[in-house]
């Protein structure tokens, strides 16, 4: 150990805190990876992504599982943005990002559209900037936009659990009903409507 090493050691003594999400990279590479798998010591939140068995995953876990599909200047959005805040994909809930589901990315009107990639979609976002969080350092649309947009891209039967998880996080749909209404030529309007109003009847009940 080299003087430097020991003094750090000395001055700052604690372990160094664990990860959120864990990688090969972490445990020792590919095969100490696929040892912890095998012996259920890992629950993958994506492919090279995972969590130890037990830990209460969050919002944060799941943002960092997608954060390397990620492009600089974009920000997951759409159905990956509601499964990242709630863990509900395609109307279920889903423990791990599904493997065969593009990565849904949005990117500012200023910004150059990203550079293709396989199994990522991205659509032009006008006031992104203003309807974007971090999660764990990771670009996510807030609840308010991502559930405009998964009422005007997901089908309503799929759309309306994702927009209830929303809600008990905090959305009010009423809200994110009425910036629905202010955008300009929204295609899907009606059937974002319905999935709304599907949503609020069954929160009423």
């Amino acid at each position: 150990m080299s003087p430097c090493t020991s003094l750090a050691a000395l001055l700052d003594p604690r372990p160094a805190a664990a990860p959120l999400v864990v990688t090969p990279a972490d445990v020792g590479g590919a095969v100490a990876w696929s040892d912890l798998r095998r012996a259920g010591a890992l629950v993958e939140l994506r492919d090279g992504a995972a969590v130890g068995t037990g830990s209460v995953v969050g919002s944060q876990h799941r943002a960092l599982a997608l954060a390397g599909d990620v492009p600089v200047r974009c920000v997951l959005a759409a159905s990956t943005a509601a499964w990242v805040h709630t863990g509900v994909y395609d109307g279920v809930v889903a423990g791990a990002w599904p493997a065969d589901a593009p990565v849904e990315l949005a990117y500012s009107p200023d910004t150059h559209y990203p550079a293709p990639h396989p199994g990522r979609v991205a659509r032009r976002a006008p006031g992104l900037a203003r309807d974007t969080v971090r999660l764990a350092g990771v670009p996510v649309t807030g609840l308010t936009r991502t559930a405009v947009d998964v009422a005007c891209t997901v089908p309503p039967g799929a759309a309306v659990p994702v927009l209830v998880a929303l809600a008990e996080l905090g959305l009010d749909l009423g809200t994110a009903r009425r910036v629905l209404d202010r955008r300009a030529r929204v295609v899907g309007r009606p059937a974002a409507h319905r999935a709304f109003a599907a949503a609020l009847a069954r929160l009423e009940r």
